[in-house]
């Protein structure tokens, strides 16, 4: 779950654990961005995870 929107957060899979990540997009020319993540935490299951990432987020659960 990689996002397309600077400053959102997302969740993966993270050594034995899910971690969190600050997405960042970086405008190199016109035509072309490179992003990246700054790890912020990890979570033990990835239904917690999703959890924080949806409260990080401000998105409404489903």
């Amino acid at each position: 779950m990689i996002p397309n929107k600077d400053g959102q957060y997302y969740y993966a899979p993270h050594r034995r654990q899910w971690g969190i990540w600050q997405y960042h997009e970086e405008k190199v020319s016109d035509q072309c961005s490179v992003g990246s993540g700054t790890f912020i935490k990890d979570l033990p299951t990835k239904e917690e995870a999703r959890k924080e990432v949806y409260r990080l987020n401000n998105w409404k659960e489903k």
